[in-house]
């Protein structure tokens, strides 16, 4: 620390004796200075306020049925896209006679630059406050360009709606009229493939493959109940004959067969071959399994009452003979059911051919079905994809339509203007306090480089360390300088005219400083009196 004090003391004897033309140029800087920054031209700042109110009872009524457009809602983002653009800044400045001033079009240009870096756009979306604001010297410019950039504002923004939905709207009544004839080509397309392949179309829901599955499952129900009515029109027909059937052939216990049995025997078969299509599918503890055994069961054990209670019949009647002639009621009654049975046996068997021939021709069309299945699922495709296009665009189109008319009730969004722009009674700038501050320490600073440059061109020894430190030789002695009273006087004298000259500069430092901070100005003041004298 000592050696940095007497490094600092070695620099002021240096610069001390250099101390007059230093303060003069100082003085001299700080002079030019402040009158420059005292004719620098107020500038004055007019700026304008803007409430967007998107509050309506409309809007949410018709929310999801209508489209929310947020185009106000973000009007931050709409007037940085729109207000300094350069056909609306162009335009601005025509309307603010500032192209008069421009004699090229590079110096017009200019003058556009220069304006759109001047204005200042700020706002927030919680409350919905806008501002827009405009600095120039010429306060009477400013307002009207603030002015301008309203009006422009008001104008885009009521307007941009509507021409958003003009656009919307012809763009959806394109969309739909392709989407149309897109919708009618695809019927067209359908049409003709259906009337191209009649008998050859799918059932509704259901695949080829599971058509051929379900024609042979009707083909093996029908062939099973023909097998019944056979079985069924032989029984008849053996009693007919006065052959008395036996167990072996239908699974009496009893060996007797009776008319009455015949009821039972058809269900009974279909009941067995429902339990052999379930056991190939689940084990004879499965819940349908179960049943369906329980089921059958049933059947044989009425069966069995049956043919029991006809076998007492015919012992009481003392074993009369069924086949014995027309005269008996029992003949007759077997005659009838005999020709009943082999009419449902015709019958079914119409059926079994009918259903064959429809396998044998689904068996045949195996290589051209699925193609055909394909290419109508793929036109179904197609045609459901451009329905559900084209009506998503109608609904598109209505729901446009119904914002138009939301937009033009005028209690949708409201814009009110909070703060017109007004003429401010005091500048904004310069920062003449700032700028003169800065003026006075670079003049002391260029006032003390000045002084230390003149001290290195001329050195001087201003101590014996000094010397010693030069020549690099003892010091035997110093003689030292006395003044008389006449040279004190005038050290003295001259001490109090350069620190009067000091306190003056800081003087007139502080009277511009404290004139500038009680608002008085003085560029309006001192233009006056230049125009005046001029």
């Amino acid at each position: 620390m000592k050696e940095q004090i007497q490094l600092a003391r070695r620099y002021a004897r240096m610069v001390w004796p250099y101390r007059w033309p230093a303060l003069a140029l100082a003085s001299v800087i700080c002079l030019i200075g402040w009158v420059y920054v005292l004719f620098i031209p107020n500038s004055y700042e007019v700026s304008a306020k803007i409430f967007v109110d998107t509050r309506s009872m409309l809007r949410p009524l018709m929310r999801g049925l209508a489209v929310d457009n947020d185009t106000l809602a973000s009007s931050a983002s709409l007037m940085k896209r729109t207000l300094v653009t350069r056909p609306n800044l162009e335009d601005v400045a025509r309307k603010v006679d500032l192209d008069l001033s421009a004699k090229t079009d590079r110096e017009f240009d200019t003058i556009v630059a220069t304006m759109a870096k001047k204005i200042k756009l700020s706002g927030t979306v919680q409350d919905n406050i806008y501002e827009i604001s405009y600095e120039d010297s010429d306060v009477q410019l400013a307002k009207r360009i603030v002015d301008e950039l309203l009006n422009s504002f008001l104008e885009t923004a009521l307007g941009s709606n509507r021409k958003d939905t003009a656009s919307t709207q012809k763009f959806l009544e394109q969309q739909i009229s392709e989407y149309e004839k897109r919708l009618l080509e695809a019927e067209q397309r359908l049409k003709e493939f259906k009337q191209r392949n009649v008998g050859l179309m799918p059932s509704e829901g259901a695949s080829y493959f599971q058509d051929l599955e379900t024609a042979r499952a009707r083909l093996r129900t029908a062939q099973l109940d023909v097998q019944e009515a056979e079985n069924r029109s032989n029984t008849l027909r053996m009693q007919l004959e006065g052959e008395e059937p036996v167990l072996g052939m239908m699974g009496d216990s009893r060996g007797l067969m009776s008319p009455v049995g015949s009821q039972y025997d058809g269900r009974i078969a279909k009941l067995e071959a429902a339990v052999d299509q379930l056991r190939m599918q689940y084990t004879d503890k499965h819940p349908e399994v179960v049943a369906t055994l329980q089921q059958l069961e049933d059947l044989k054990n009425r069966r069995d009452e049956e043919l029991a209670a006809a076998a007492e019949s015919q012992a009481a009647d003392g074993g009369a003979d069924l086949g014995g002639g027309d005269s008996s009621l029992v003949y007759q009654d077997v005659k009838l059911a005999l020709a009943e049975a082999e009419a449902e046996v015709a019958g079914l068997r119409a059926r079994v051919d009918s259903y064959g021939n429809e396998v044998k021709m689904l068996e045949k069309q195996v290589d051209t079905m699925p193609e055909i299945e394909a290419e109508l699922k793929r036109l179904d495709r197609d045609y459901g994809l451009n329905k559900q296009q084209y009506d998503e665009l109608l609904k598109r189109r209505e729901a446009a339509r119904l914002s138009e008319e939301v937009d033009q009730r005028g209690d949708d969004i409201k814009l009110k203007i909070i703060e017109p722009p007004r003429i401010p009674l005091s500048p904004v700038g310069p920062k003449r306090v700032q700028l003169m501050s800065l003026v006075l320490v670079m003049s002391l600073g260029l006032g003390g480089g000045f002084a230390f440059l003149m001290s290195q061109i001329n050195p001087r020894f201003y101590s014996a360390e000094d010397v010693k430190e030069i020549a690099q030789l003892p010091i035997l002695g110093t003689v030292s300088l006395v003044f008389n009273e006449r040279q004190r006087t005038e050290r003295r004298m001259e001490m109090i005219v350069f620190a009067l000259v000091l306190f003056g500069l800081l003087s007139l430092y502080g009277g511009l400083v404290g004139l500038e901070m009680m608002n008085f100005d003085l560029n309006s003041r001192i233009s006056k009196l230049v125009e005046k004298t001029a």
